[in-house]
């Protein structure tokens, strides 16, 4: 189940395996460091009609509205406590992912999510690069989230139109 010692997944990372470390409900997780923008207190975030209910809505970043992606709830498919916003590129601009502690920075390993591995979560094998362990926990290596649905965005587009009078 833990990746080999030493090995680093590089597809994955591409910062030779340097990753930013975190809860996501009862999970650790992973974020390629080369991803992630800033970690901050969460912010105010004002629901989004019309997109996935792990998307818990638009918040203002650095002055421009970005969606926010629950963790827990887009990994497990229920609500975790949120402690804080990691700020992450993606496709169409920023995306705070909303996490529960972020434990630091550390060399990740792992392997392809294949066999038992794939049980952990209910996310898509798509947003899993690969499965480790701290200590005896497993750790899921996530993809970049580059990937948010296109549905995402235009709804965040139509969120920021002003109104008519």
């Amino acid at each position: 189940m833990g990746g080999q010692q030493g090995q680093v997944l590089a597809p994955a990372l591409d910062a030779g395996g340097v990753a930013l470390v975190f809860r996501a409900g009862p999970l650790f997780c992973a974020l390629p460091l080369a991803e992630v923008i800033e970690i901050m207190r969460p912010l105010e975030t004002r629901p989004l009609a019309g997109t996935p209910p792990y998307v818990r809505g638009l918040a203002i970043l650095r002055g421009e509205p970005s969606p926010v992606i629950d963790m827990t709830r887009l990994l497990t498919g229920v609500e975790g406590e949120i402690s804080r916003y990691v700020a992450v590129h993606a496709g169409r601009g920023p995306v705070a992912c909303a996490t529960g502690p972020v434990l630091g920075v550390q060399d990740v390993t792992g392997t392809p999510p294949e066999g038992p591995a794939t049980l952990f979560t209910r996310a898509s094998r798509s947003l899993i690069a690969a499965v480790g362990t701290i200590g005896t926990e497993p750790l899921l290596v996530l993809r970049s989230l580059r990937t948010v649905p296109d549905e995402v965005w235009e709804a965040a587009a139509t969120a920021q139109e002003p109104v008519a009078p």
